[in-house]
């Protein structure tokens, strides 16, 4: 029982990882857009608000996004 329930757990965090994958692309993709061309990433980080920089970090360090972000460094 305690297996079927591990399963099911772990069956709805890959779909969900799936169904996010997406949306972390687009996030990416309006990042690139925002950086400037002569920007480096550390500049880009350094220039944004403490907020937003806040919830990227959160973004990429959170547990549930960790499959998701597997699958964006797989295809990049």
């Amino acid at each position: 029982m305690l297996f079927n329930a591990f399963l099911g757990i772990a069956g709805i965090y890959v779909l969900l990882s799936i169904l996010l994958t997406p949306l972390q692309y687009r996030y990416l993709e309006a990042m690139k857009e925002e950086q400037k061309e002569n920007q480096t990433q550390q500049e880009y980080f350094e220039s944004m608000p403490i907020q937003e920089e806040v919830l990227h970090v959160n973004n990429h360090v959170n547990p549930l996004f960790f499959l998701v972000n597997f699958f964006r460094l797989v295809d990049f």
